[in-house]
């Protein structure tokens, strides 16, 4: 495998895990009622 392809498929990888914590975080703070907390994302 080719160092491009490689680097390629690590960044992707990389991104697909951010995007699932952050889901993660998302789906946790409407099940716990986010009306409660002072993040302000709105």
């Amino acid at each position: 495998m080719s160092v491009e392809i490689y680097a390629l498929f690590s960044y992707a990888f990389t991104a697909a895990i951010a995007l699932f914590m952050i889901a993660i975080v998302v789906l946790l703070n409407k099940l716990m009622g986010g009306s409660d907390s002072e993040g302000g994302e709105q």
